[in-house]
């Protein structure tokens, strides 16, 4: 296999030990760096000895990592309360080759202890987190800040700002804990176990999941009326009172391996304007419900003006009484409605809630005497077609 970078000098930098231990070369050649590889957003699924999943991190891009050394009882009696990420702390790895591994300085090693295990947990983008006393650097490029302090047990926990513009809007991503990492790796022939396929040799590779939600309106017109509409101009399409703030808490389970993420201390209510056919990245949250005041509900927000042609077959009447056939015509309109009251599509249950790694897609959908509102969820990477006709706007 190829290693992340070459290694320059003989000493081990285990995070077990606070002393500095000179190895011989013929003690150093038996240790094993460890490498991080290929990350995903989908599970990836195999044919034959290829792997087929997205791909969860843009070549030169880097994700924060926090690695736990500790014994199996440990790990899986306490769950992480009382483990400190003593072996990796926020530690930086950027994507390299095509998203295929990831390098980062310095190197670490497995331990060749059998009884010590390693866990793991990533998120992206990398953010310089918290220092030592707990101050929080201003991450204005990102809106992303791990607040976990290097003395302190426990998953990291992360603050994070969604954007006010849609190009400035971050994917935030944690991945699951890959928990009680042994020294003994897979190997070409058998990659399987401890990775489920995720992985061969010494390559750690993180399953990561959108902690936002991914948000899309859509404008569509029914045939009967498309024909008609010379032209159509949307004035504005907005949201009302969404969180742009909040603090995600990851937590393991050490009787079922699986990794929760829960969202707490939202706060701070916008406006965010949308384009047709553009998704957002925005914060997971209940929609305001009606009980709500006015002022905090979540509504949808419409104007825009559309042009008919004529047929040709309706006539106004000049200064004189003459008779003459009707130009197109536009007017003007607008329409609210609260947006937890959409409907799914095809059912009578409305969407209440935005979850993350979820991808909300609401439709908008103008009929010759109506206009009817549904929305659908689906998963994130999920490709929805347009089953009337889509008017859209650059």
């Amino acid at each position: 296999m190829r290693y992340l970078v070459t290694i320059l000098g003989m000493i081990c930098l285990l995070a077990c030990s606070s002393e500095e231990t000179t190895r011989t070369a013929e003690t150093t050649s038996q240790l094993r760096p460890i490498a991080f590889g290929d990350a995903y957003t989908v599970k990836p699924t195999r044919s034959s000895t290829i792997f087929t999943a997205d791909k969860g991190i843009p070549v030169g891009q880097s994700m924060g990592i926090y690695a736990y050394l500790h014994d199996a009882e440990n790990m899986d009696t306490r769950d992480f309360t009382t483990n400190i990420p003593n072996f990796m702390f926020n530690q930086q790895a950027t994507s390299r080759d095509d998203a295929d591994y990831f390098s980062y300085s310095p190197l670490k090693y497995w331990p060749n202890d059998d009884n010590s295990k390693v866990s793991f947990i990533a998120y992206f983008p990398y953010s310089n987190g918290a220092d030592n006393d707990g101050t929080l650097f201003d991450q204005e490029s990102t809106g992303l800040v791990p607040t976990l302090v290097n003395s302190n047990p426990g998953l990291p926990t992360f603050n994070f700002t969604v954007k006010n513009n849609i190009d400035d809007q971050v994917d935030f991503l944690v991945s699951d804990v890959i928990a009680n990492m042994p020294k003994t790796r897979d190997t070409p022939d058998d990659p399987g176990q401890p990775f489920n396929d995720l992985s061969i040799k010494d390559r750690v590779t993180f399953l990561f999941k959108h902690m936002t939600a991914k948000v899309e309106f859509r404008i569509v017109a029914d045939p009967d009326i498309y024909k008609d509409i010379v032209k159509f101009h949307l004035n504005s399409l907005n949201v009302t009172n969404l969180y742009t703030k909040g603090t995600l808490t990851p937590t393991y389970t050490p009787a079922t391996g699986e990794t929760s993420f829960t969202w707490s201390n939202q706060a701070t209510e916008q406006t965010y304007d949308f384009k047709t056919y553009v998704p957002q990245l925005l914060m997971p949250q209940l929609l305001h419900p009606q009980t709500l005041s006015d002022e905090k509900k979540t509504m949808l927000n419409i104007d825009y003006d559309i042009t008919f042609k004529s047929d040709g077959t309706s006539y106004t009447y000049d200064e004189n009484g003459v008779p003459v056939a009707a130009q197109d015509y536009t007017y003007n309109n607008t329409a609210s409605i609260q947006l937890n009251q959409m409907l799914r599509t095809g059912t009578s249950s409305p969407v209440t809630e935005w979850e993350p790694n979820h991808y909300y897609i609401y439709t908008i959908r103008l009929r010759a005497n109506r206009i009817e509102f549904t929305g659908q969820v689906v998963e994130w990477g999920a490709t929805v077609p347009v089953d009337n006709i889509e008017i859209k706007e650059p």
